[in-house]
């Protein structure tokens, strides 16, 4: 009996002192960027907070952070998801940057920037909310689940060019061993990367702002939410 108690006791105390916990969603292909992820699980820490970093698609990530209550917040995206996350605080700090490239079947398509995808067919990951943004006017774009599937499609030709950001491209390229796809260069485009935080935990956000800056060079961003 007394050995039961001190054990209860045991776990008790491991409770009190435990640090409050936060579940953060993103991208799977999150992977590609360590950094990000470091980062702002680095700040959280300063603040006194773990996290649980939840990967999952980009589309799904993004459905999680807006409708489930048990997500405190959205990793890192671009500015164009402010208007998919309402409820949600702009970090304004930038936690990265992502460099969107073309991929391409070697020798198939020649792209040179956004205005030289109209003839061409083209393909993005779902959930990847500038490349929506920038092509809602294309003829012939198509969305996959993830980047391994739309550069699948484009090994077997099934389209002609592949907007991804450059990291994920490549990390894709080298794991699945898409050897007959190339990276376009120069790259298409340079987009800086925020931390999306819910409005349940506004009371954090001026604080983890401040953190955040201890990381980076970057000057605060205007506030977008």
């Amino acid at each position: 009996m007394r050995t039961a108690c001190l054990f209860m006791l045991t776990l008790w105390c491991a409770g009190v002192s435990a640090e409050p916990s936060l579940r953060i969603s993103t991208a799977e292909t999150i992977a590609a960027y360590p950094q990000v992820r470091d980062t702002v699980t680095a700040a959280y820490s300063e603040l006194g907070y773990t996290v649980e970093i939840v990967p999952m698609p980009a589309k799904r990530s993004l459905h999680h952070a807006r409708d489930n209550h048990h997500i405190d917040a959205e990793l890192a995206r671009t500015r164009y998801a402010s208007a998919y996350l309402p409820n949600h605080i702009l970090i304004p700090v930038a936690v990265g940057h992502i460099t969107i490239a073309a991929f391409v079947k070697k020798d198939k398509a020649v792209v040179t920037d956004w205005q030289s995808l109209q003839q061409y067919r083209v393909a993005g990951v779902r959930g990847h909310l500038f490349l929506e943004d920038k092509l809602h006017n294309h003829s012939d774009t198509q969305f996959f689940n993830s980047a391994h599937q739309a550069l699948t499609m484009l090994g077997r030709e099934r389209v002609d060019v592949v907007i991804l950001p450059l990291s994920i491209g490549e990390y894709v390229i080298k794991k699945y061993w898409h050897k007959q796809i190339t990276t376009v260069s120069p790259a298409l485009d340079y987009v800086p990367l925020y931390h999306f935080l819910h409005n349940k935990h506004q009371d954090k956000a001026e604080q983890l702002a401040e953190v955040l800056q201890k990381f980076t060079t970057e000057p605060l961003a205007q506030r977008q939410e």
